[in-house]
């Protein structure tokens, strides 16, 4: 790497600052950013999902899945039951609202591959799919053996 070549890691990091950009401009009019838009995808295709699993799911602190679904309760896009087999657990649901609002998920969904990959053959955009997939198991590798 030559002095002025940017660390991988800077570059990925913009990468996710801008896919961030792209999608808020996409939810603020639902009141969603891609945090709540991510989780209320998992729980449409996942009903019943727990908090918790939804947390090792996406590798994100519980705290964080917790306001997430909070902010989605109070928009009235998810609900939450007691867990019958764990009373401390919520089930996690998708409001009628919610369900409505799927569809558009996988527009935005859609639209955001279609930007990320524009000119890229099918080839290059596998190839980065599997590359991105190494780079998570490269860092989730280094932090199992620091344990």
């Amino acid at each position: 790497m030559n002095k002025f070549e940017k660390p991988m890691g800077k570059k990925i990091c913009d990468t996710g600052r801008n896919i961030k950009r792209f999608l808020s401009y996409h939810l603020d009019e639902y009141s969603l950013g891609d945090g709540q838009f991510g989780i209320l995808y998992e729980i449409a295709g996942n009903e019943g999902i727990s908090q918790e699993q939804i947390s090792k799911n996406r590798n994100v602190d519980k705290a964080t899945i917790a306001k997430a679904v909070k902010k989605l309760i109070d928009n009235d896009y998810i609900y939450r039951v007691k867990d019958k087999q764990d009373k401390r657990a919520y089930c996690l649901y998708c409001t009628e609202k919610g369900i409505k609002f799927i569809p558009e998920i996988k527009r935005i969904i859609i639209l955001e591959n279609a930007t990320v990959t524009k000119g890229f053959t099918q080839e290059e955009v596998d190839l980065l799919s599997h590359l991105l997939e190494r780079v998570t198991t490269n860092i989730d590798d280094f932090f199992e053996k620091e344990k």
